[in-house]
């Protein structure tokens, strides 16, 4: 016993009991921190996240223009065909490998572009959309006659100058 009541002769009680836990203002603090906090990164992480898949898809263009050149180069002719670049190098969709018998438009593995080639003669121009955001779509372009290729993956992009 601590001390005692000179009345009651009792040992005197503690008015409040005393629990671990938070209070309601403490919660209502560490949300509103963790909300302000989320509104400001979370937008940040999405541009961040469609960069990396524009670099991605990027990537995968620099690899059809190497793969178009090295087709004409070991066959001596023109490529036609995803199945023709297929030759020499996979281009992987997400049903696997591209096997479209002329240049129309597949879905790349990731899920997020479409990459279509056009050939003018020995001019080739490798485009990839989203439909989503076209702000990152992505343009290429190689001349197999002067050797000349390009690669436009900025804002807005537009058909580089492979002339």
């Amino acid at each position: 016993m601590r001390y005692k009541s000179k009345k009651q002769n009792q040992p005197i009680q503690t008015v409040f009991n005393i629990e671990p836990g938070f209070t309601l203002s403490e919660v209502l603090v560490t949300t509103l921190i963790v909300g302000i906090l989320s509104s400001i990164a979370l937008p940040n992480y999405i541009n961040q996240v469609d960069r990396a898949r524009q670099n991605e898809v990027t990537s995968t263009i620099s690899q059809i223009q190497t793969t178009i050149a090295a087709y004409a180069d070991e066959f001596g002719i023109l490529p036609t065909s995803w199945e023709d670049l297929n030759d020499i190098s996979a281009i992987m969709t997400e049903n696997g490998p591209a096997t479209n018998n002329d240049f129309s438009a597949i879905n790349l593995a990731a899920g997020f572009y479409n990459v279509a080639i056009e050939n003018s003669d020995n001019l080739f121009t490798i485009t990839a959309t989203r439909d989503d955001k076209e702000k990152l779509n992505v343009i290429a372009c190689i001349n197999l006659t002067n050797g000349a290729s390009g690669i436009s993956p900025e804002t807005a992009a537009t058909t580089p100058n492979c002339e």
